[in-house]
């Protein structure tokens, strides 16, 4: 995993031994203050799996997997709302599809919110799509802003854009937003009047929102567009399924030109594109939108009848699909002989053995969360603390480290 990924590990893990709260958890326990780079909900779930399993490095791969199936069972139960005329086939293929873009794979090793921020997004939306379970949808919407903030409360264009398309009327849109609005108003409330949930908020919001649109180390693109050059690429990447599923199973391809899809295709928009109001962009942001995009480009074209035998085709399908999953099984390891060094001294210090740093490692961000995520070390980079351990660059590897008492350097 990249580091952000190792830091929700470890966030997660200090949570299920009892560092930290829901909504005050803990990265370092020396920290002056909670974990606020990102609202609590992840961890807050990932911690439960901690619970269960313990502190095996697999959990993160398995909270991953279940991410995957909701969000794969929610794309399927979209499809069947909206497209009931359509076959089992058809619903295997948008899993397909979705799996085929390059960010799923990526996402699923890395360990990223955004895993998790899909699958709320697309129940929520399910949810808004049925008359009796519309406040549920604005329930699921809160709750996927709760990973990393306002980003998460798109779905709410949801309904609109039904009525836009004409795909709802005036009556039953007027009830189900309704029901929308005063679900999120309702927590909201909820969230205020509850003094842990309101600090927690304030704390992000202080700390990560106002960063990311007032302070330059948040920037990491010159050009507020740069993110639709890699949102073209992973559209590219599905349409190039799409089509080829549709070919490889009824031999032509057609569009059939529904407003269903249109519809789908222009939340998907809604998801992505608000994205690159600041100068903070990274492409993994989009795995939110992909979920939309798969349902919306798969139902672009026309269904038609398999003209071959359909039930070795969805076992193909299938393959296909475990094969994408796989992907992050078998990616190239990162910070190896960091790693290694780690492992190499595991019985020297006990757990939650805390260190100050050489210098020379001050920025050495990975090193923090290596050790905190394997080890339970923590490593303070600021030395704001004084403790009688130190780590320093190892001189006869490089990118190696020794972990010292100060008196025996």
């Amino acid at each position: 995993m990249f580091m952000d990924g190792m830091i929700y590990a470890s966030v997660a893990q200090n949570l299920a031994q009892g560092v930290g709260t829901f909504w005050a958890p803990i990265y370092q326990p020396s920290a002056a203050a909670a974990y606020s780079e990102q609202l609590p909900l992840f961890t807050g779930m990932e911690s439960l799996l901690f619970m269960l399993l313990g502190p095996t490095p697999w959990v993160e791969r398995c909270f991953m997997a279940l991410a995957w199936i909701a969000a794969a069972w929610g794309m399927v139960a979209l499809h069947r709302k909206w497209w009931p005329e359509r076959s089992t086939e058809s619903a295997i293929w948008v899993v397909a599809v979705w799996s085929s873009a390059p960010l799923i794979a990526w996402g699923m090793g890395n360990h990223v919110q955004e895993m998790w921020m899909a699958p709320f997004s697309l129940w929520a939306v399910v949810a808004m799509s049925h008359r009796s379970w519309a406040w549920l949808g604005g329930i699921l919407t809160v709750a996927t802003a709760l990973f990393k903030g306002p980003q998460g409360l798109f779905p709410l264009a949801w309904l609109p854009i039904l009525a836009c398309f004409g795909l709802c009327s005036a009556t039953s849109f007027r009830y189900q937003f309704t029901q929308v609005v005063l679900a999120v108003l309702g927590c909201a409330v909820l969230l205020v009047v509850w003094d842990d949930a309101f600090e927690a908020l304030a704390r992000n919001a202080s700390n990560r929102l106002v960063r990311t649109f007032t302070q330059e180390r948040a920037v990491t693109a010159s050009n507020r567009a740069w993110l639709i050059g890699p949102l073209f690429g992973q559209l590219g990447s599905m349409l190039v399924a799409a089509a080829l599923g549709l070919w490889l199973r009824a031999r032509r391809i057609r569009f059939g030109g529904d407003v269903r899809a249109y519809a789908v295709l222009v939340l998907g928009l809604a998801a992505s594109l608000p994205l690159t109001v600041t100068h903070e962009q990274r492409d993994f942001y989009l795995i939110t939108s992909l979920g939309f995009f798969a349902v919306g480009l798969v139902s672009l074209f026309r269904e038609m009848p398999s003209e071959r035998r359909p039930r070795v085709q969805q076992i193909l399908w299938l393959v296909a699909v475990a094969g994408s999953v796989s992907l992050p099984l078998r990616q190239i390891q990162r910070d190896e002989v960091l790693r290694a060094s780690l492992e190499a001294q595991a019985s020297d210090f006990p757990a939650r053995t805390p260190f100050n740093v050489d210098p020379s490692l001050r920025l050495n961000h990975e090193l923090a969360a290596y050790a905190m995520r394997y080890r339970l070390w923590e490593v303070n980079l600021a030395n704001t603390q004084q403790h009688p351990n130190l780590v320093v660059p190892d001189s006869r590897s490089n990118g190696a480290v020794r972990f010292v008492v100060k008196s025996s350097r």
